[in-house]
């Protein structure tokens, strides 16, 4: 099996009482990869270390097996693509012109300013946004804006995407769209690893989940392993039902 991501004995600690503690994953190439807890759990603070936003203080990740310690933020934003929660520019750019930020990456310069227009299109048209493309980014709703950040991550043209609870703040139906769209995406052979509140999407979209509570990665395997109504009541501390059907190949997490 080929792995996309590998995190072997990773330890990172903040001046607080909070730690990540021995973070040990293997994220196999082209599946969609989930990463659930309650708040706090360290979700976004491992995310970060993946994209070496935070340096760990034990550990190691590899990204196709490319040690991350050895790799330039240059080197890494080829292999990776980011994609924030929250993305507020402080100067308001076109949706075009933020598709187009994704392009960095590939550039001699800073300076450089070579537009790859089919790739840009093709990314657009990924997501249903070639018609909104001219329209300023700050007059999209939340789940427009997401849409745009996830093309400008195709744009990016990297193997891996690596995003932040993108659901968050969005009705059901943009949620859906989002997800939608980040499912696609491995069917063409990208890799998605995705932190996620809500544990709907992360049972019927992921194909692995990985729990995490208190800096410590508890469970990980396909979602109906993971999401069991033991383990959901202990970690979320919240007494729910898990439903298996026949007819729907993921479980539902009821309350």
């Amino acid at each position: 099996m080929s792995y996309a991501l590998k995190i072997e004995n990773l330890y990172f600690s903040y001046d607080t009482n909070f730690s990540l503690e021995d973070v040990n994953l293997q994220i196999p190439e082209g599946i969609l990869f989930g990463i659930i807890g309650p708040n706090g759990s360290g979700k976004t603070t491992l995310l970060s270390l993946i994209m070496k936003f935070l340096k760990p203080s034990h550990g190691r990740i590899e990204i196709f097996g490319h040690d991350t310690r050895k790799l330039s933020h240059k080197s890494l934003a080829r292999l990776v693509a980011y994609i924030a929660q929250d993305f507020n520019p402080a100067y308001d750019f076109s949706v075009e012109e933020i598709v187009e930020m994704g392009g960095i990456a590939r550039r001699r310069s800073f300076f450089e300013s070579v537009v790859y227009e089919e790739e840009l299109l093709r990314a657009l048209s990924i997501v249903d946004l070639v018609n909104l493309r001219k329209r300023p980014f700050s007059t999209l709703s939340g789940g427009q804006q997401r849409r745009a950040l996830i093309a400008r991550a195709i744009y990016q043209n990297t193997p891996v995407i690596v995003a932040d609870e993108l659901t968050n703040h969005l009705d059901l139906g943009q949620a859906i769209k989002v997800m939608d769209y980040l499912k696609s995406l491995t069917r063409m052979g990208k890799t998605i690893v995705i932190t996620l509140h809500d544990l709907g999407f992360a049972t019927k979209y992921c194909d692995i989940l990985a729990l995490m509570d208190n800096g410590r990665v508890i469970s990980v395997g396909r979602p109906n392993e993971v999401l069991t109504e033991e383990t959901i009541s202990r970690i979320y501390k919240a007494k729910v039902r898990v439903i298996k059907t026949s007819d729907v190949p993921y479980p539902w997490v009821v309350f």
